[in-house]
């Protein structure tokens, strides 16, 4: 599961839950590739900063809190569940013309080399969220909000290999 909720600054917060078929030592990390997402995000440069990951109850080092490319992650004793919690950035596109603080964002997991038939439910709370695509999905099914604001979320899974949202929202204020 992929929670993901937007800040004031076009940046999002997320919160990873991974629940692996078998036990595991060890798992990549990467920033989402956006290139499902369209043209709008070809010089987008994806980063995760201020990684905190989990596995079991243990906690997991990665290097210097950021992932802006492939990077492994190795932990003592083997875990099933995995908790991740960071901060994205480098998704945002601002939507001109448009009225002042739209915009669309592409956020995918952090996660991966995961099974083939790995599937993830995606949410995005948040009062300032309006809609989900899902550019992997072909029409109409790539329109794929479910619920009201501030509880949408993505209709049914994705496959991990397409797990890849377009986010339309207003960027919440500065407060």
């Amino acid at each position: 599961m992929l929670l993901a909720s937007p800040l004031s600054d076009g940046s999002f917060d997320i919160a990873e839950m991974v629940l692996l078929p078998a036990a595991a030592s060890s798992l990549r990390l990467a920033p989402p590739k956006l290139t499902l997402a369209g043209n709008r995000f070809a010089k987008s440069k994806p980063v995760a900063s201020q990684v905190q990951v989990s596995a079991g109850d243990q906690p997991v080092m990665v290097p210097n809190g950021r992932v802006s490319r492939g990077t492994d992650i190795v932990w003592m004793a083997p875990a099933k569940r995995i908790e991740l919690r960071y901060n994205l950035r480098g998704v945002t596109v601002r939507s001109i013309p448009s009225r002042a603080g739209r915009a669309v964002a592409a956020i995918g997991p952090l996660v991966t080399a995961v099974p083939q038939d790995f599937r993830v439910a995606m949410l995005v709370p948040g009062s300032t969220v309006l809609n989900i695509e899902c550019p992997a999905r072909r029409l109409p099914e790539s329109a794929c909000s479910l619920g009201r604001q501030p509880r949408i979320r993505v209709k049914g899974t994705l496959e991990h290999n397409k797990a890849l949202i377009v986010v339309q929202f207003d960027v919440p204020r500065p407060q």
